[in-house]
């Protein structure tokens, strides 16, 4: 039965990854070439998740069954951002362009960085998913990449013509987590 849980867990972590993969070269767009933060951190993402798959055949954790739950919820906030986006898709991480449309329904009526967030959530649980101390190395690692980006894209806005409606927002919706007055407000 082990074998069984371990391959639900790892299937549902590869149709995340590569519909993240997706999302980078679908939906984003860019100004130019792909911006070099964006590389290594793409390029990062795949050893961690190949380390991810080496640590789940090697043991599955105790607490598989939130990693699922975990993915799931990655693959929903991901969803939901996508469908928010889709007819102004927001640039690359690291990309240097300036604002010129602020996204604040679907996700981001609650959260600024949806898709951060979807990301956090899905390395959260490749950690909870394996039996490693070594496994929880990753989301320190891409959480702290996931915050230099959107600290970055924050100062874009702050400096662009946005800026006044953009701290309005930044006010009432969190960067990676709903504010609870927001939601009550919702």
């Amino acid at each position: 039965m082990h074998n069984v849980f371990s391959a639900i867990t790892g299937i549902d972590a590869a149709v995340c990854f590569s519909v993240f993969s997706w999302g980078v070269r679908g939906h984003f767009r860019s100004t130019g070439a792909m911006p070099l933060g964006m590389k290594l951190t793409s390029a990062l993402s795949m050893m961690l998740f190949a380390g991810f798959l080496w640590n789940l055949a090697h043991g599955l954790g105790g607490a598989w069954f939130l990693s699922i739950v975990l993915f799931t919820a990655s693959l929903g906030v991901f969803a939901t951002a996508i469908l928010a986006s889709r007819r102004s898709p927001p640039t690359l991480a690291y990309d240097n362009d300036s604002p010129s449309f602020l996204l604040n329904h679907g996700p981001y009526r609650y959260v600024r960085h949806p898709f951060y967030l979807a990301y956090v959530l899905f390395w959260f649980g490749t950690a909870i998913g394996v039996h490693s101390l070594a496994g929880w190395i990753a989301p320190v690692l891409m959480t702290a990449l996931y915050v230099d980006a959107a600290t970055r894209e924050e100062r874009k806005f702050a400096t662009s013509e946005l800026s006044a409606a953009y701290a309005a927002y930044r006010a009432r919706a969190g960067m990676f987590w709903p504010r609870p007055l927001a939601l009550l407000a919702g």
